[in-house]
């Protein structure tokens, strides 16, 4: 079962940025419009599921106000802080960044709030593939972009963002992130394996909060209706082709959070966050290949320290327990 989640998570995730990466090209600013769609996806899916393909309304056996609210508050601020970053002139590279270093956070959010204490074989392994992240992110941005002009001064691209609000939003939404892993695991522990009622409920319960962003999301919507028609195989097919990016998008998300949703139930936080995490490496490397990025050796040194990394961690008695068998 946890073999089967793992792998829902890399090939959900992995696709769910590629597409994204090719939406992001035509239109930067589409992102609160794919995240919006995405919650819609997966809230109707869910209530097939939840009401039994229609026979029953969904009823949640975990009390919304107590159980799932806290929840959905932090999860669409994580969503909404990574969308908004991007429009404060952050580079994707900082943006993988910043997010990798949810396992750090993890691993200090546990040890403040739960007393967890991370063996040092894992804080190794975490440390390696935080390393191994930053450098292959870094060597990406520096083979495309190592210099540009800025008021007839040479700067590297990463040092005139250091006064950006957007940097703020990468690291709130990283620790958030980190925290929203222990909540989950909690609600698990508490009351027990729900995961597909607590995937409708979470996306559904988060959508009111995107009225807040409508003209943004309608502009997107102007920008894709406007896109060219999708063309494969000789065949050009009446729909705009952001719209069938959007659409593969919406389906990657679901595959992913689906099974991320069932690795909470089956194991800790930190592990999720170590699979959520070498996913973004994977993304990387296929973003390299797919795109014709170059792979330098700043890309191979870092290439190395992820797999060291993986391999630390998983020797550190990576196992899949139940929640159940956990006290809070």
């Amino acid at each position: 079962m946890a073999e089967i989640a793992v792998g829902g998570v890399l090939t959900g995730c992995v696709g769910c940025m590629l597409t994204v990466e090719v939406l992001t090209k035509h239109n930067p600013e589409c992102m609160n419009l794919l995240t919006c769609s995405t919650f819609i996806f997966i809230s109707f899916i869910s209530f097939f599921k939840q009401s039994d393909y229609l026979k029953r309304l969904p009823r949640s056996r975990v009390p919304l106000l107590r159980g799932y609210m806290r929840i959905v508050l932090i999860f669409f601020v994580v969503n909404v802080s990574n969308n908004l970053a991007l429009q404060y002139d952050v580079s994707i590279p900082l943006f993988i960044i910043s997010r990798s270093g949810t396992l750090l956070a993890n691993v200090l959010l546990g040890y403040c709030l739960r007393k967890r204490i991370c063996s040092w074989g894992k804080l190794l392994s975490i440390i390696l593939v935080s390393i191994g992240i930053i450098l292959f992110t870094l060597a990406d941005q520096f083979s495309k972009h190592p210099i540009i002009e800025k008021d007839g001064k040479s700067v590297h691209p990463l040092s005139i963002l250091h006064s950006s609000p957007g940097i703020f939003l990468l690291l709130l939404a990283a620790l958030l992130s980190a925290y929203l892993g222990i909540c989950q695991e909690d609600l698990y522990c508490i009351y027990g394996n729900h995961s597909q009622e607590a995937i409708f409920f979470i996306h559904v319960l988060s959508l009111p909060g995107f009225f807040f962003f409508y003209n943004d999301i309608w502009q997107a919507v102007v920008h894709f209706n406007n896109s060219d028609t999708f063309f494969i195989f000789g065949f050009r097919f009446p729909i705009p082709s952001l719209w069938i990016y959007a659409i593969l998008n919406c389906i990657f998300q679901w595959i992913c959070i689906t099974n991320v949703h069932t690795l909470i139930s089956l194991t800790t936080s930190l592990n999720v966050a170590m699979i959520i995490t070498l996913r973004k490496f994977l993304s990387m490397v296929l973003s390299i290949i797919l795109f014709k990025n170059s792979f330098t050796f700043m890309h191979c040194v870092g290439s190395l320290f992820v797999l060291l990394g993986t391999v630390a961690f998983t020797s550190c008695d990576l196992n899949f327990k139940s929640a159940q068998k956990k006290n809070v």
